[in-house]
Order: C-alpha cells, then sequence, then structure tokens
C-alpha cells in the first residue's frame, strides 16, 4: 500500500506550486489559531486552494475550534478538518467534512475518541509544531482495527524512511522539516527529498 503525503502549514499560493498531485496527497494550512507562526485566515486560505492541483485534498488544521469556525472552514471548501486540542460534539453532529483526529503522544498512546465522521487519527509530538520526533514505537502496539493513522511530528527527508518502514502509517505528515533553514517558507527542494525518501522506503 503506498504511503500518503500530508504536506503542512502552506502560507502562500507559491508554495502551493511546489505540490506534484501524483505525489502529493493532501496540503494542510492552519487557521484560528494565532499563536502559530504559519497561521493564514480565511481569505488566504481560499487563495492557495486556488492554486493547489484539485487531485490534492484540503485539509484545515486547527485547535479546539468552535462549531462557528468548523462550519467556516467547510463553507470554504476544505475537503477535511483537521482537529487538535478538544473537539466539540457539535462539530461531529453538525459539520459534514471528514475529520482528522490530531493526537499528541506522551508518554503512552491517548485512547482513540470513536466516531463515523473521525476518519483517520494524527500522531504528533508532545509539542505539536516543535519538529521534535517523539517514540515511534509506541504505535507498533495501536490497537488498529482498521483504523488510518497519520504520522506527524519531526519527520524530515533523512527520518521519514525509517519511520515509514517501522510503523507503516497510512499517512505522513510534515510541516517544519520541509522548510527552509534560517527563514519561513517551503523549500521545494527538501519537499522533493522528502517525496524520494517516502518513495525510497516503498522499494520504488
Amino acid at each position: 500500500m503506498r504511503t500518503r503525503i500530508k504536506i503542512c502549514g502552506l502560507k502562500s499560493p507559491k508554495e502551493a506550486a511546489y505540490f506534484p498531485p501524483s505525489q502529493v496527497d493532501f496540503a494542510g494550512m492552519v487557521l484560528f489559531c494565532e499563536k502559530s507562526r504559519r497561521n493564514i485566515t480565511i481569505e488566504e486560505a481560499a487563495e492557495i486552494m486556488k492554486a493547489l492541483p484539485r487531485e490534492i485534498k484540503r485539509a484545515a488544521v486547527t485547535v479546539s475550534p468552535t462549531l462557528a469556525q468548523a462550519e467556516c472552514i467547510e463553507e470554504a471548501g476544505f475537503d477535511v478538518l483537521q482537529v487538535h486540542g478538544s473537539l466539540d460534539k457539535e462539530i461531529l453532529s453538525k459539520v459534514h467534512i471528514p475529520i482528522i483526529r490530531a493526537v499528541n503522544v506522551k508518554d503512552r498512546v491517548p485512547l482513540f475518541e470513536e466516531h463515523p465522521r473521525i476518519s483517520a487519527y494524527l500522531f504528533d509530538a508532545a509539542a505539536p509544531g516543535s519538529g521534535k520526533p517523539f517514540d515511534w514505537a509506541c504505535l507498533e502496539k495501536i490497537p488498529a482495527r482498521g483504523r488510518k493513522f497519520i504520522l506527524a511530528g519531526g519527520l524530515t527527508p533523512s527520518n521519514v524512511g525509517d519511520a515509514i518502514r517501522k510503523v507503516h502509517p497510512w499517512m505522513v505528515d510534515v510541516s517544519s522539516g520541509v522548510e527552509y533553514d534560517g527563514k519561513r517558507g517551503k523549500d521545494p527542494d527538501k519537499i522533493k527529498a522528502f517525496i524520494h525518501a517516502v518513495e525510497e522506503a516503498e522499494g520504488k
């Protein structure tokens, strides 16, 4: 099974041009999270989405969103809502796009929330956005039961292959690992290297 790729933290339409549609599956944009240096407005996200190839799914990345924010994301045309922090039960019943439920891994894998609207689970480092990985070994014993899971947190072109071979995620998620050194923004060369490392891990 091919490991899917999600590149997160887009900030401009220019960065959308770095994503080959046959190799990148999801593009993530951080919304309603002013503490994040990657936070953008709905209006800025709309311009990025216009620049993305249609084959690449749009993911809105949020932290404890309100129902109004989740509905705004759905109306903007996002394909999926990624939720860190708390998840309001009203969102599960009133928002119709699939939800990626993000959990931060500290000493052990947290319990799963069960709901048909949750399409996948994303495992991130204890401090999301830090660029630091966690101990992937703890995911080897997760009660999968057919769930899709996404590996995030500190992935880079140099370690993603090892991560795939160890825990076989449905998708890998990268943000800081494909950004320029010393300045903000996505680095197209690092994106290419990340994609190549994923394909190499699959024996392509």
